[in-house]
């Protein structure tokens, strides 16, 4: 029998990459997903999943309340199912207000196709599920499989993994909603982290649905279409905001440059995020 794993988010974006890498890596799964965590919440109702891949953040309900409701249902015991949070969310007060609540384990924004397997490995392994995750993709099932190869061979693009050893220029994918917004010349200091390096940086662009920012790094190039988690303020309010890279591109013209622009794409679909970016648009 395969595993039945729900993935639980509002980013349409993280869900196809969470989606992509299980099925590649785990051909007989069988992979539903929800939007948000009451539409999580009607699904395990109507069906019985193996494991949940949850966002802490979303409308409607957060991943900490679905957490909590799962863990008050026969069917969802800590002990019986693993329920893995994915947040960009580390403060102490989240992580023991999660682990009290019944969380099996954390996988951090942004993250690796590599971290995302690692994770879900971990938590079959404590709940006895290896021969689940373990079992042979279904023989009708391999035409499908094969005409999705193309975007399974490229996940770790998409999820960032693998480090270049050199600065490229990278193709601009543009966001479909950014050609109609205006940006906004500024210089804003903060931090990004890409995978589960942070660094230093300057915005130097901004707009409702993308930013411009400028980094120095001597060892990790982000990948086009990898996932950045950026830090920004406002009247002393921070958030955490999550992005995925359109491109990167040396800001020197030399091909050993140690400083990159880099061009993030909003993922966040959440609408306080997005109520705080305008007000942060504004304010310049």
């Amino acid at each position: 029998m395969s595993i039945k794993i729900l993935v639980v988010d509002d980013a349409s974006f993280t869900r196809d990459l969470i989606k992509r890498t299980i099925r590649q890596q785990f051909p007989a799964s069988v992979v539903e997903e929800a939007v948000n965590g009451r539409k999580a919440q009607k699904m395990l109702e109507k069906s019985q999943f193996d494991m949940i891949l949850c966002d802490w953040e979303m409308p409607e309900m957060t991943g900490v309340e679905l957490l909590k409701w799962c863990r008050e249902q026969a069917n969802y015991k800590k002990e019986d199912i693993p329920f893995i949070m994915i947040t960009s969310r580390g403060d102490k007060s989240n992580v023991v207000e999660a682990v009290q609540s019944g969380v099996t384990d954390y996988l951090g924004k942004p993250f690796s196709s590599e971290q995302l397997v690692n994770k879900i490995l971990s938590a079959s392994k404590k709940h006895k599920m290896e021969s689940k995750l373990a079992a042979e993709k279904p023989r009708n099932a391999a035409n499908a499989a094969g005409q999705g190869g193309v975007a399974a061979a490229s996940i770790d693009v998409l999820m960032g993994a693998g480090k270049s050893t050199r600065p490229v220029q990278a193709t601009k994918f543009t966001h479909p909603a950014a050609t109609a917004v205006t940006s906004k010349d500024v210089k804003i200091p903060t931090m990004v982290r890409f995978e589960e390096k942070q660094f230093r940086c300057m915005v130097i662009q901004l707009s409702k649905q993308d930013v411009t920012i400028l980094i120095k790094s001597d060892d990790v190039v982000p990948q086009v279409l990898g996932q950045a988690v950026l830090d920004l303020e406002l009247a002393g309010q921070v958030n955490r905001l999550n992005y995925y890279i359109q491109s990167v591109a040396t800001t020197e013209k030399k091909h050993d440059s140690t400083f990159l622009t880099v061009i993030l794409g909003l993922i966040d679909q959440d609408a306080e995020k997005e109520a705080f970016i305008g007000k942060l648009f504004n304010h310049f």
